[in-house]
C-alpha cells in the first residue's frame, strides 16, 4: 500500500507511451488537425479567462484547490466550474484531435 501511487503512476506512463493514438511529430510536439485550431484556441482562452477571474474573485488566503470545500459566492462557483469545464473540453478535443491525426496519417 505504501507504493501504490508510484506503481499506478508508472503503469499509466507505460500505457500512455505505448498508445498509438498519440501523434508526435519529429519535434515532439503534440499535433491536432488544422481545422481544430480555432476550437482549441477558444477553449484555451476560455480556460485562462475563467482561471484569472477565479484568482481575482476568490477569498484571500484560500488556495484554489480548496475552494470546493468552503462556502463562496455564486460568481466564484461559476468561474470555478466554467474554467474546469473549458479545461476538460480542451483536453477532450486535444486527445480526439491526436487520435484523428494519427488515424489520418495511418491511411495516407
Amino acid at each position: 500500500m505504501k507504493y501504490a501511487k508510484f506503481v499506478c503512476f508508472l503503469a499509466s506512463l507505460t500505457v500512455i507511451s505505448t498508445n498509438q493514438a498519440f501523434a508526435f511529430t519529429l519535434t515532439r510536439r503534440i499535433r491536432v488537425p488544422d481545422w481544430m485550431d480555432p476550437y482549441m484556441a477558444m477553449f484555451l482562452v476560455g480556460t485562462l479567462f475563467g482561471y484569472l477571474g477565479l484568482l481575482v474573485t476568490k477569498p484571500r488566503g484560500v488556495p484554489v484547490n480548496q475552494l470546493s470545500r468552503i462556502k463562496t459566492s455564486p460568481l466564484v462557483n461559476f468561474l470555478r466550474v466554467f474554467s474546469l469545464t473549458m479545461l476538460m473540453m480542451f483536453m477532450a478535443m486535444l486527445f480526439a484531435g491526436m487520435a484523428l491525426r494519427r488515424h489520418a496519417e495511418h491511411f495516407m
